[in-house]
């Protein structure tokens, strides 16, 4: 076979998809944390943010969802609810040293009961 028939070939021949495989990580880019593994890679950091709401506050109830990134630790911004129902958007820098930074904390509104909107 000559070379350039042999070249083309290599060339056009289909490359293999990987249907299931997970999105390539950016770096320095904001990855999702699968809920599977929200309580392992995220409590920690939601839990210590907690800690830092302004008192008095209600403990935290559940982390709803959260994503990641790699910079010079892992930054985590989630949003959580507290046992009280209040719900926040919370940020936190894990620093490369184990310690933790909470860097934003803003508290969402909540949506209006359905029989207090229909007006």
């Amino acid at each position: 076979m000559k070379p350039s028939i042999l070249l083309s070939a290599l060339i056009l021949a289909p490359a293999p998809v990987l249907a299931d495989a997970p999105a390539p990580r950016i770096v320095g880019g904001w990855s999702e944390i699968p809920a599977a593994e929200l309580q392992a890679a995220a409590g920690p950091a939601a839990r210590f943010a907690v800690s830092r709401l302004p008192r008095p506050h209600a403990p935290l109830k559940r982390i709803v969802g959260a994503e990641r990134q790699v910079v010079a630790g892992t930054n985590y911004r989630m949003l959580v609810v507290l046992k009280d129902g209040k719900r926040w958007r919370l940020v936190v820098w894990s620093k490369l040293d184990g310690t933790m930074e909470l860097t934003s904390a803003k508290r969402e509104r909540q949506p209006l009961p359905e029989a207090r909107r229909a007006g």
